[in-house]
């Protein structure tokens, strides 16, 4: 077999040797030595033939007596240049210098076809072609024009190794039979290493052996998967370096193709960290970087690294020369350079401070206004820990506070809000909604420290709307969404804001939209929200009174949260009434006054419940209520009731009473309004139809004593009313109700209570034990076949 070799253009002398590997199965004898081109037969069929350094515009042709090849030649970064072999006949290979796509028993287009590189202009694409193509020549400057095609792999993602045990082979490529021959095939030597990537190197954990010394990057010529070449070894990565070849065989085509593009990643993070400190103009930095961030956003890699990469550059670069690079012009630019990464993964202190920056830059704010959704949204969604990473929750401040001072409407935080909400009816994230009010609680308290001392009403209006609005027009924002509703209010319940806002109109005006979304929420575990953590604090409801100094005049907010708080059936009432009264009576009869219907009714319903104790406090509230048409006639319905009980007393009646199988709630009112029932002292309503709605009927009888509800539809509600009433209670039968632990616990109030039967409920160990160190006269509680036993 003769082998030729004819080249186009100029071609330089003193080439280094490349091998290529070809073999005729005409051939009866053994192949002599070739012409002056260089080019070394082997027993064992492996050729080598003199790969010159050649233009980019040559091409040359490898003839054999089997098959005919075409070596194209790519030009690659400096004075290195690599070639790639094609149309070689399969049958013939050895080891292939062709960049083989897969061995040759698979398919390429399978599913563990490699992922291949095909340049798309100046870009690599690393998407799938119909035949795989050859990965990029590892020394290949990226450069991305303007207009450069950036494709995602769709088919297969990898995740990057960092170590890894392999098989490994070492060819030496010296022009020398003795060499030709310790390469051959046969006499291959393969050593198990785990090698390690590291930044700047290839190591192994055991340096010996063909791994003794480190591999550097800047060493690798070229880097390629091969064919195999016998049916032991399949999976082979060719490292191609200055004194030959690493061989590196794995186990399968995934980890083959994971280890190739890892260490592709590696060499041109470290070429492009070499580069950029040997650059000094600006121009071509964002040049390079614009070369890594399109090979990060192409490349079939996994891995934080791939985006945190790029943005740790641009953070170096920044941080290196202030005056030279921290310019507008070039900063707007690197901020379009780095959008496609700054929307994929958390930014670090650097671009925290640097994007923070530009957001206080109107000018900028266009540029990176919808680049910083996915940032900021990243770092809310994410539990972030804001005490250790200030630059962060800055950012979000001052994104925040650029968004509503472009638009003073509140569109842009709205729109803001529904990207990070998302577009489903609950937000899948949960560390959004905290993040975001304790990022907007914070600014506004690092804000008003900056208020100057006895500032006017005017000076604090200006500086309000300018600097702390913005924070609240978020809050307001949010409480439009009802799945972030029962959340936000938890968060506002102990008024976590400066005490110098609490007094400002201007702010309780704003934040009592949010106040009103609140308390007025049907959800008696929203609405309640409103009411104060303990006894002894203020709540929002409190600091909405009337007679306060920052809504004197105004009743409108503050009667609208009583009246959903006294129409609620879940809430305590005659708990909620006293607290009127310790806090409020004054407030209360002043707004009477008023002709206010609400409270009017509030304050009738302190007398009927004995709320008000204190007789002069009894005969004010009287007096009251007679001064005005409507308080005359809401007192006489309620004294008309009293005489009706006193009534009922004094002829005295059945002291037991049992409502007949399927009786409903309205049988028993009308049983009620038959007779009297004053003495009652037992009612039995059990496998009956009555509900909740029987405790409002069940708390007129104060000398009750045994309730039976075995069977029946009560529930917590329920529960809630009684347990402020009867407090004469000493045996309640709640076997298979709908009680649970909210409603149980409240029982605690039903001091002379001594039996409880808990059978068949939701009742657990916790609520029993509460109840069982708060009465300590209870000596009976059934719970068997509970939920919790």
């Amino acid at each position: 077999m003769s082998c030729e070799i004819t080249t186009v253009d100029d071609l330089r002398t003193d080439p280094p040797t490349r091998k290529c590997s070809t073999s005729s199965t005409n051939s009866t004898s053994s192949m002599n030595s070739t012409n002056s081109a260089g080019s070394l037969a082997t027993s064992d069929g492996d050729v080598d033939v003199a790969a010159v350094a050649i233009p980019s515009s040559a091409v040359v042709v490898y003839v054999t007596d089997d098959a005919v090849a075409t070596m194209s030649v790519v030009s690659c970064r400096g004075d290195r240049t690599c070639a790639t072999v094609a149309n070689v006949d399969e049958s013939s290979s050895d080891i292939h210098t062709d960049r083989d796509e897969c061995s040759s028993d698979e398919s390429c287009n399978g599913p563990d076809s490699p992922t291949g590189l095909k340049r798309v202009g100046s870009v690599y694409d690393f998407g799938l072609d119909e035949a795989d193509s050859p990965p990029p020549c590892a020394n290949h400057p990226f450069a991305a024009g303007p207009d450069a095609d950036l494709t995602k792999v769709a088919r297969k993602q990898l995740r990057m190794i960092r170590e890894v045990d392999v098989a490994v082979c070492h060819l030496n490529h010296t022009n020398t039979i003795i060499s030709k021959i310790l390469s051959s095939k046969y006499l291959r030597r393969w050593e198990n290493h785990q090698i390690r990537l590291q930044d700047d190197c290839i190591t192994s954990n055991t340096p010996s052996g063909f791994l003794s010394k480190t591999i550097g990057y800047e060493a690798i010529k070229d880097l390629y998967p091969v064919k195999r070449w016998d049916s032991n070894f399949k999976y082979c990565l060719r490292v191609v370096v200055n004194n030959g070849s690493y061989l590196l065989q794995t186990t399968n085509q995934y980890l083959r193709d994971q280890i190739l593009y890892s260490i592709l990643w590696k060499k041109n993070v470290q070429e492009t960290q070499t580069l950029l400190k040997s650059q000094s103009d600006p121009d071509d930095m964002l040049k390079e970087l614009q070369n890594i961030v399109d090979f990060a956003k192409n490349i079939p890699l996994v891995d934080d690294e791939i985006f945190h990469m790029p943005t740790f550059i641009a953070s170096t670069l920044m941080t290196r020369d202030q005056e030279k690079y921290c310019k507008q012009s070039w900063e707007k630019t690197l901020i379009g350079t780095l959008r496609p990464l700054i929307e994929d993964c958390p930014p670090s202190a650097e671009m925290c401070s640097f994007l923070s920056h530009h957001c206080k830059d109107q000018s900028s704010l266009p540029i990176i206004k919808d680049s910083l959704v996915y940032t900021i949204t990243r770092i809310l969604k994410h539990n972030f820990d804001f005490a250790r990473t200030l630059t962060a929750r800055t950012l979000v401040q001052d994104y925040i506070k650029a968004l509503y001072i472009q638009d003073r409407s509140g569109e842009s935080i709205r729109y803001f809000l529904s990207r990070v909400h998302s577009a489903s009816a609950v937000c899948p994230h949960n560390r959004v909604l905290p993040n975001m009010v304790s990022t907007c609680i914070t600014a506004i308290y690092s804000a008003s420290e900056e208020l100057p001392a006895n500032c006017s009403e005017a000076e604090f209006d200006c500086y309000y709307t300018n600097h702390l609005r913005c924070y609240i027009v978020v809050l307001q924002n949010i409480s439009e969404y009802s799945d972030w509703l029962y959340g936000l209010a938890q968060l506002l319940r102990p008024l976590p804001f400066p005490a110098l806002l609490l007094i400002r109109s201007i702010f309780m005006e704003d934040i009592s939209s949010v106040i009103l979304k609140i308390g007025l929420h049907e959800d008696c575990e929203i609405h309640k929200q409103v009411l104060a953590v303990r006894e002894t604090k203020d709540g929002w409801f409190d600091l909405c009174s009337p007679i306060e100094a920052v809504f004197c005049g105004s009743s409108i907010v503050w009667t609208q949260l009583l009246k959903t708080l006294m129409a609620c059936e879940r809430c305590k009432k005659k708990k909620l009434l006293k607290n009127l009264k310790a806090k409020h009576l004054g407030t209360c009869v002043s707004e009477a006054l008023k002709n206010n219907k609400i409270v009017m009714d509030v304050l009738c319903l302190m007398l009927e419940w004995m709320v008000v104790e204190d007789l002069h406090q009894r005969n004010q509230i009287v007096d009251t209520l007679k001064s005005t048409e409507f308080g005359r006639n809401v007192y006489d319905e309620f004294m008309s009731r009293q005489n009706q009980l006193l009534e009922l007393q004094r002829k005295g009646g059945p002291q037991n009473l049992s409502l007949p199988a399927r009786g409903t709630d309205l049988d028993l009112n009308s049983m009620f309004d038959c007779g009297p029932f004053g003495n009652l002292e037992s009612v039995d309503l059990a496998f009956t139809n009555v509900t909740d709605t029987c405790a409002n009927t069940l708390i007129k009888l104060p000398s009750l004593k045994v309730l039976n509800l075995w069977g029946t539809q009560f529930g917590d509600s329920g529960l809630l009313i009684i347990s402020d009433h009867l407090t004469n209670l000493q045996v309640l039968n709640l076997c298979e109700t709908k009680v649970t632990d909210r409603g149980i616990v409240s029982l605690i109030s039903l001091i002379n209570l001594k039996k409880l039967n808990l059978n068949s409920t939701k009742a657990t160990v916790r609520s029993v034990d509460v109840l069982k160190k708060k009465l300590p006269g209870l000596h009976e509680v059934d719970v068997r076949y509970s939920f919790a036993w």
